[in-house]
């Protein structure tokens, strides 16, 4: 099943924001009441407007994963449309496992890793979140914003160094919210793994932060196995 990028999906920023009027308007209510699953069965049969609707529902959830990974604007919408033409072509494969918006992310956190092995590049900014929270508050201490930075930087510096299966744990607890059986199948693996290598994540996370002087109290390596 070939499509090409410009046709895969109307990706343009301003139909980015859910903003419930333009999102979806061409393809008619319709498409817009059908549930993922039989949206799927509607692409694999070559409807345009049927993965045009499954991308509008997941394209802020792909976006934002491969942001967080690659803290590059342009570089996440290359990946998160590379991620999105990928799952097309692969339609006919998806047995139906686990949700569609789950499968694409699991592609998109592997484009992403894929990519960050090429160039090498650090992942995970923490502080463009943590202005947002102090943005968002009504009193704005210079002090107070000063600190977010420093936290911020630590944090990302921190999680640079974690192995690559523990920050996307980490990226997809913390950043996406996920529950552990879409984790499961997002890093392809049993829900066991899943919450070691959360553990690890936090607990490396925290080590890291207390050798900083960043997070407080002490840390002690424990003798479980690394997955």
């Amino acid at each position: 099943m070939g499509i090409s990028l410009d046709a895969a999906f109307l990706y343009d920023i301003t139909s980015v924001k859910n903003d419930g009027q333009n999102s979806g308007a061409r393809n008619g209510p319709q498409i817009r009441e059908m549930s993922d699953a039989g949206l799927v069965s509607q692409a694999r049969t070559g409807d345009l407007s049927a993965f045009e609707e499954l991308v509008r529902r997941c394209r802020n959830d792909v976006f934002r994963l491969c942001y967080h990974f690659t803290r590059n604007r342009e570089e996440a919408w290359d990946l998160s449309q590379e991620a999105f033409v990928k799952s097309y072509s692969g339609l006919g494969r998806f047995r139906g496992e686990a949700n569609y918006r789950t499968w694409v992310l699991r592609i998109a956190a592997n484009q992403c890793k894929d990519f960050l092995k090429k160039r090498r590049l650090p992942t995970v900014g923490f502080n463009e979140a943590l202005r947002s929270d102090y943005a968002s508050s009504p009193v704005r201490e210079p002090d107070h914003i000063v600190e977010a930075d420093e936290i911020g930087r630590a944090i990302e510096s921190a999680l640079d160094g974690l192995p690559m299966k523990h920050r996307t744990a980490f990226i997809l607890r913390e950043y996406e919210g996920m529950t552990y059986d879409e984790m499961a199948h997002v890093m392809n693996c049993n829900l066991g793994t899943v919450m070691s290598r959360l553990h690890h994540a936090r607990r490396k996370l925290q080590h890291r932060l207390y050798e900083m002087g960043i997070a407080p109290g002490g840390w002690r390596r424990e003798e479980t196995r690394d997955v």
